[in-house]
Protein backbone atom coordinates (compact mmCIF):
# COMPACT_ATOMS: atom_id res chain seq x y z
CA UNK A 1 0.00 0.00 0.00
CA UNK A 2 1.57 3.34 -0.98
CA UNK A 3 1.41 6.46 1.24
CA UNK A 4 1.13 9.56 0.03
CA UNK A 5 2.99 12.10 1.52
CA UNK A 6 1.89 15.87 1.14
CA UNK A 7 4.11 19.09 1.36
CA UNK A 8 2.97 22.04 3.35
CA UNK A 9 4.14 25.37 4.27
CA UNK A 10 5.42 25.84 7.28
CA UNK A 11 3.17 28.05 9.47
CA UNK A 12 4.28 31.80 9.09
CA UNK A 13 5.81 33.33 12.00
CA UNK A 14 3.30 35.45 14.58
CA UNK A 15 4.52 39.28 14.74
CA UNK A 16 6.30 39.87 18.24
CA UNK A 17 5.30 43.50 20.13
CA UNK A 18 8.48 45.14 19.11
CA UNK A 19 7.48 45.00 15.45
CA UNK A 20 4.39 45.93 16.27
CA UNK A 21 5.65 49.21 18.42
CA UNK A 22 8.03 49.74 14.65
CA UNK A 23 5.22 49.88 12.27
CA UNK A 24 3.18 52.02 14.80
CA UNK A 25 6.33 54.57 15.12
CA UNK A 26 6.62 54.29 11.32
CA UNK A 27 2.90 55.54 10.57
CA UNK A 28 2.92 58.38 13.07
CA UNK A 29 6.06 59.73 11.10
CA UNK A 30 4.24 59.19 7.99
CA UNK A 31 0.98 61.11 9.15
CA UNK A 32 3.18 63.87 10.65
CA UNK A 33 5.36 64.68 6.91
CA UNK A 34 1.60 64.37 5.43
CA UNK A 35 0.56 67.14 7.44
CA UNK A 36 3.03 69.16 7.39
CA UNK A 37 3.28 69.53 3.38
CA UNK A 38 -0.16 70.00 3.17
CA UNK A 39 -0.20 73.00 5.50
CA UNK A 40 2.33 74.01 4.08
CA UNK A 41 0.63 74.34 0.19
CA UNK A 42 -2.84 75.56 2.10
CA UNK A 43 -0.64 78.46 3.11
CA UNK A 44 1.54 78.96 0.33
CA UNK A 45 -0.45 81.60 -1.69
CA UNK A 46 -1.66 83.57 1.41
CA UNK A 47 2.16 84.82 1.93
CA UNK A 48 2.68 85.19 -1.79
CA UNK A 49 -0.24 87.40 -2.22
CA UNK A 50 -2.57 88.21 -4.63
CA UNK A 51 -1.41 87.68 -8.43
CA UNK A 52 -0.47 90.61 -10.27
CA UNK A 53 -2.98 91.77 -12.90
CA UNK A 54 -1.70 91.97 -16.57
CA UNK A 55 -0.89 95.61 -17.78
CA UNK A 56 -0.40 96.52 -20.97
CA UNK A 57 3.26 98.13 -21.42
CA UNK A 58 4.62 99.76 -23.97
CA UNK A 59 8.42 99.75 -25.39
CA UNK A 60 10.21 102.00 -27.95
CA UNK A 61 13.49 100.33 -29.24
CA UNK A 62 16.13 102.89 -29.33
CA UNK A 63 18.15 102.13 -32.35
CA UNK A 64 22.05 103.77 -31.40
CA UNK A 65 23.62 106.10 -33.96
CA UNK A 66 26.16 104.58 -36.01
CA UNK A 67 29.58 104.86 -34.45
CA UNK A 68 31.55 107.51 -36.64
CA UNK A 69 34.76 106.40 -38.53
CA UNK A 70 37.77 105.64 -37.07
CA UNK A 71 40.00 108.47 -37.20
CA UNK A 72 43.26 107.92 -39.22
CA UNK A 73 46.17 109.68 -38.23
CA UNK A 74 48.35 111.03 -40.98
CA UNK A 75 51.81 110.06 -40.35
CA UNK A 76 54.31 113.03 -39.80
CA UNK A 77 56.30 113.62 -43.05
CA UNK A 78 59.88 112.56 -42.40
CA UNK A 79 61.98 115.21 -41.25
CA UNK A 80 64.70 116.22 -43.82
CA UNK A 81 68.28 114.84 -43.31
CA UNK A 82 70.89 116.72 -43.50
CA UNK A 83 73.57 114.90 -45.30
CA UNK A 84 77.01 114.58 -44.12
CA UNK A 85 78.95 117.44 -44.60
CA UNK A 86 82.10 116.30 -46.51
CA UNK A 87 85.15 118.52 -46.36
CA UNK A 88 86.59 118.50 -50.16
CA UNK A 89 90.48 118.69 -50.04
CA UNK A 90 91.50 121.48 -52.62
CA UNK A 91 93.63 120.29 -55.21
CA UNK A 92 97.27 120.33 -54.45
CA UNK A 93 98.27 124.09 -55.73
CA UNK A 94 101.58 123.76 -56.92
CA UNK A 95 103.86 126.33 -56.59
CA UNK A 96 105.45 128.01 -59.48
CA UNK A 97 109.45 128.33 -58.48
CA UNK A 98 109.99 132.33 -57.71
CA UNK A 99 112.76 133.28 -59.49
CA UNK A 100 114.54 136.32 -57.99
CA UNK A 101 113.93 139.65 -59.74
CA UNK A 102 116.95 139.98 -61.81
CA UNK A 103 119.48 142.69 -60.83
CA UNK A 104 119.12 145.91 -61.82
CA UNK A 105 121.48 146.71 -64.40
CA UNK A 106 124.34 149.96 -63.97
CA UNK A 107 122.97 153.31 -64.49
CA UNK A 108 123.30 154.78 -67.73
CA UNK A 109 125.67 158.04 -67.88
CA UNK A 110 124.27 161.27 -69.73
CA UNK A 111 127.63 161.61 -72.09
CA UNK A 112 130.28 158.82 -72.74
CA UNK A 113 133.40 160.24 -71.67
CA UNK A 114 136.52 161.15 -73.62
CA UNK A 115 138.85 158.64 -74.62
CA UNK A 116 141.78 159.76 -72.74
CA UNK A 117 139.60 159.87 -69.57
CA UNK A 118 140.86 158.03 -66.25
CA UNK A 119 140.45 154.42 -65.84
CA UNK A 120 139.73 154.52 -62.19
CA UNK A 121 136.16 154.88 -60.87
CA UNK A 122 134.01 157.61 -61.46
CA UNK A 123 131.69 158.65 -58.65
CA UNK A 124 127.59 158.54 -60.03
CA UNK A 125 125.94 161.95 -59.33
CA UNK A 126 122.44 162.01 -60.38
CA UNK A 127 121.46 165.34 -62.28
CA UNK A 128 121.63 166.30 -65.86
CA UNK A 129 124.44 166.66 -68.23
CA UNK A 130 126.02 170.32 -68.02
CA UNK A 131 125.34 170.72 -72.13
CA UNK A 132 121.82 170.38 -71.29
CA UNK A 133 121.72 173.23 -68.79
CA UNK A 134 120.96 176.70 -69.79
CA UNK A 135 121.75 180.39 -68.07
CA UNK A 136 118.29 181.55 -67.89
CA UNK A 137 114.84 179.65 -67.51
CA UNK A 138 112.72 180.49 -63.85
CA UNK A 139 114.37 177.00 -61.94
CA UNK A 140 117.77 175.16 -60.89
CA UNK A 141 118.64 172.11 -61.95
CA UNK A 142 121.49 169.83 -60.47
CA UNK A 143 124.44 168.61 -62.97
CA UNK A 144 125.55 164.98 -63.03
CA UNK A 145 126.98 162.16 -65.07
CA UNK A 146 123.57 160.01 -64.99
CA UNK A 147 119.68 160.28 -64.23
CA UNK A 148 119.08 157.17 -63.13
CA UNK A 149 118.62 157.40 -59.21
CA UNK A 150 117.52 160.30 -57.01
CA UNK A 151 119.12 163.32 -56.98
CA UNK A 152 120.73 164.76 -53.99
CA UNK A 153 119.35 168.00 -51.96
CA UNK A 154 122.66 169.28 -52.30
CA UNK A 155 123.75 170.68 -55.29
CA UNK A 156 127.08 169.63 -57.11
CA UNK A 157 129.83 171.72 -58.68
CA UNK A 158 129.21 171.13 -62.43
CA UNK A 159 133.32 171.08 -62.61
CA UNK A 160 133.71 168.00 -60.39
CA UNK A 161 130.95 166.24 -62.30
CA UNK A 162 133.34 163.86 -64.42
CA UNK A 163 131.11 161.15 -67.02
CA UNK A 164 131.75 157.52 -66.66
CA UNK A 165 131.31 154.65 -69.02
CA UNK A 166 128.70 152.41 -67.91
CA UNK A 167 129.45 148.76 -67.76
CA UNK A 168 127.70 146.31 -69.96
CA UNK A 169 125.00 143.74 -68.10
CA UNK A 170 122.13 142.06 -68.86
CA UNK A 171 120.32 139.57 -67.16
CA UNK A 172 120.67 136.16 -66.21
CA UNK A 173 119.69 134.44 -69.36
CA UNK A 174 120.04 137.40 -71.92
CA UNK A 175 124.32 136.38 -72.86
CA UNK A 176 125.09 134.57 -75.58
CA UNK A 177 127.87 132.45 -73.91
CA UNK A 178 127.72 132.44 -69.73
CA UNK A 179 130.86 132.86 -67.77
CA UNK A 180 133.50 130.44 -67.31
CA UNK A 181 135.93 129.66 -64.36
CA UNK A 182 139.26 130.24 -65.68
CA UNK A 183 141.04 130.05 -62.26
CA UNK A 184 139.87 128.92 -58.78
CA UNK A 185 140.21 128.85 -55.04
CA UNK A 186 139.87 125.68 -52.88
CA UNK A 187 139.29 126.60 -49.31
CA UNK A 188 140.15 125.24 -46.38
CA UNK A 189 137.29 122.52 -44.53
CA UNK A 190 135.85 124.80 -42.05
CA UNK A 191 136.48 122.41 -38.62
CA UNK A 192 132.53 122.72 -37.15
CA UNK A 193 131.69 121.13 -40.57
CA UNK A 194 134.38 118.49 -40.36
CA UNK A 195 133.76 117.17 -36.60
CA UNK A 196 129.86 116.37 -37.85
CA UNK A 197 130.90 114.78 -40.83
CA UNK A 198 129.01 117.75 -43.17
CA UNK A 199 128.78 117.26 -47.11
CA UNK A 200 126.94 118.26 -49.58
CA UNK A 201 126.48 121.31 -51.94
CA UNK A 202 125.65 125.52 -51.38
CA UNK A 203 124.17 127.12 -54.00
CA UNK A 204 125.39 130.69 -54.69
CA UNK A 205 124.32 133.36 -56.96
CA UNK A 206 126.62 135.24 -58.05
CA UNK A 207 127.36 138.50 -60.71
CA UNK A 208 130.51 138.67 -62.90
CA UNK A 209 131.38 141.96 -64.34
CA UNK A 210 132.53 142.35 -67.89
CA UNK A 211 136.13 141.68 -66.76
CA UNK A 212 135.57 137.93 -65.13
CA UNK A 213 135.14 139.54 -61.73
CA UNK A 214 133.04 138.20 -58.97
CA UNK A 215 131.04 141.67 -57.76
CA UNK A 216 128.35 139.71 -55.79
CA UNK A 217 127.44 136.46 -54.16
CA UNK A 218 124.34 135.29 -52.13
CA UNK A 219 123.41 131.91 -50.73
CA UNK A 220 120.37 130.16 -52.02
CA UNK A 221 120.48 127.12 -50.15
CA UNK A 222 123.10 126.39 -47.88
CA UNK A 223 124.28 123.50 -45.56
CA UNK A 224 125.37 125.79 -42.12
CA UNK A 225 128.11 124.89 -40.59
CA UNK A 226 130.64 127.40 -41.70
CA UNK A 227 130.33 125.80 -44.97
CA UNK A 228 128.06 128.70 -46.22
CA UNK A 229 130.34 131.39 -45.27
CA UNK A 230 132.88 129.52 -46.37
CA UNK A 231 131.50 128.87 -50.07
CA UNK A 232 130.95 132.96 -50.14
CA UNK A 233 134.80 133.92 -49.46
CA UNK A 234 136.15 131.44 -52.12
CA UNK A 235 133.59 132.19 -54.64
CA UNK A 236 134.65 135.64 -54.17
CA UNK A 237 138.27 134.88 -55.06
CA UNK A 238 137.32 132.70 -58.39
CA UNK A 239 138.44 134.46 -61.82
CA UNK A 240 136.17 134.30 -64.99
CA UNK A 241 136.37 134.12 -68.38
CA UNK A 242 133.50 137.39 -68.39
CA UNK A 243 129.62 136.68 -70.66
CA UNK A 244 129.47 138.08 -73.90
CA UNK A 245 126.56 139.47 -76.04
CA UNK A 246 126.94 140.64 -79.41
CA UNK A 247 130.48 139.78 -79.33
CA UNK A 248 131.26 141.95 -76.33
CA UNK A 249 132.50 141.12 -72.82
CA UNK A 250 129.29 141.83 -70.72
CA UNK A 251 128.53 140.98 -66.66
CA UNK A 252 125.91 138.95 -65.85
CA UNK A 253 124.11 136.50 -63.18
CA UNK A 254 124.18 133.04 -62.42
CA UNK A 255 123.54 129.91 -60.27
CA UNK A 256 126.98 128.59 -58.93
CA UNK A 257 126.92 125.19 -57.23
CA UNK A 258 130.00 124.99 -54.81
CA UNK A 259 130.24 121.11 -53.50
CA UNK A 260 131.99 120.28 -50.46
CA UNK A 261 133.33 116.73 -50.17
CA UNK A 262 135.72 115.28 -47.44
CA UNK A 263 138.82 113.79 -48.06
Amino acid sequence: MNTAVMNTPPPSPRPSNDDATSWLVLGVMLALSVGTHALTVVSLPSSLGAAPKNRHVEMEFYEPPPPPPPKVEEPEPPKPVEPPKVRLKPPPVKVAEVKPPPEAAPPPPNAEPPPEASTKPVPLIVGISLSSTTEGGTFAVGVGNTTYGKADNTPTDPSKVQAYRAPRYVPPGGADTQPEVSSEFKPPYPEEAKKNDIEGTVVLRITVDENGTVTDAKVVKGLGFGLDEASVAAIRRFKFKPATKGGESVGTTLTYNFSWFLD
